[in-house]
């Protein structure tokens, strides 16, 4: 059950607009502070990331540091947009 009920709301967060963007700053911190406010408020967020921020780094590795960052856990890659979640303990996840 609690499987099925993580995996509609991936669904979900991949139908969703994106909440972050990712430039060409990179992953700042700034950036950080943003996509933790994001995770504590929706847990399943949308991250777009630019063209310019793809000339620094490659998509998985921005997305890898992104998510080391946070404490956030990575879901995966579509095009030039990534979803990552993080469950609070209290939800039992």
């Amino acid at each position: 059950m609690k499987n099925e009920k993580h995996r509609t709301k991936i669904n979900i967060a991949w139908q969703d607009p994106a909440m972050i963007q990712i430039g060409k700053g990179g992953v700042s911190e700034n950036l950080v502070k943003e996509t933790v406010r994001l995770l504590k408020k929706h847990n399943y967020i949308k991250v777009r990331m630019l063209r310019s921020a793809l000339d620094i780094m490659t998509k998985q590795e921005l997305m890898t540091i992104l998510c080391e960052r946070t404490g956030a856990t990575f879901e995966g890659i579509r095009g030039n947009t990534g979803v990552i979640y993080k469950i609070r303990a209290s939800q039992g996840g």
